[in-house]
């Protein structure tokens, strides 16, 4: 799956105004990354391309040395299963 880095975003697809899929944030007052929503296109759900985007986010925020704070429900539930994606969710 080739995501791509667009602004306050991760995707897939031709661009990102018209992405397939795609994971959206913003930066809080402290510098660390508010995960708004994650979206899929029909067609491509139950590939795991969410929980890809997730991954991606999460590899992004580690290497900023910054702390994700879920607000996206999906985004919550994947960084709460996996011990490793949890140490980097904003308390």
């Amino acid at each position: 799956m080739d995501i791509k880095k667009g602004e306050n975003m991760f995707f897939v697809g031709e661009d990102e105004v018209n992405p397939e899929a795609e994971i959206i944030f913003s930066v809080d007052d402290d510098g660390d990354y508010v995960v708004e929503s994650t979206r899929v296109d029909d067609h491509l759900t139950n590939d795991g391309v969410g929980t890809q985007l997730v991954e991606t986010m999460v590899e992004f925020a580690g290497q900023e040395d910054r702390k994700i704070d879920p607000q996206c429900p999906f985004t919550r539930d994947v960084m709460e299963k996996d011990d490793e994606m949890r140490k980097l969710i904003k308390n």
